[in-house]
């Protein structure tokens, strides 16, 4: 059975997948002469990395451990839980959000229009990679 928070964490990723799917491709174009588009592009991208990050720190307060003090050292930490495979989608993922977040004025549209168009099969991974590892731990005893 899947907790009840990652669960709902789960969701909220396939709504904002959904939605950034509804788009279609998109082109640097269409952003820079669409900001309302832009803006929500960036907004759903940030969210997903938050969700990743946080049921990463829940599998982690889960296991009994404490909690990671960055979203990176919370990717290598379900690494280590075998709950991810590997880092390194995840961790660029990562350094995504800190950059929009933290250096938001510069963000470079064509990086948005790469992860929509060409990066959102990193998130089915993540969340296909979750629930395997949930249902593989709580079968077990």
């Amino acid at each position: 059975m899947i907790n009840g928070i990652i669960l709902q964490k789960l969701q909220t990723l396939e709504e904002i997948l959904l939605e950034l799917r509804s788009l279609g491709r998109i082109s640097t174009e269409q952003l820079q002469n669409d900001w309302r588009t832009w803006r929500a592009v960036e907004r759903d991208l940030q969210i997903l990395v938050e969700v990743v990050i946080d049921v990463c720190q829940r599998l982690i307060s889960l296991a009994e451990q404490t909690p990671s003090t960055t979203g990176t050292g919370a990717i290598e930490r379900c690494v280590q839980l075998g709950a991810l495979s590997n880092s390194e989608p995840y961790r660029k993922m990562v350094q995504f959000r800190n950059f929009i977040v933290h250096r938001y004025e510069r963000v470079d549209i064509a990086i948005l229009v790469e992860i929509v168009n060409r990066r959102l099969g990193d998130f089915d991974q993540f969340r296909n990679e979750i629930i395997a590892y949930v249902q593989h731990s709580s079968a077990t005893p």
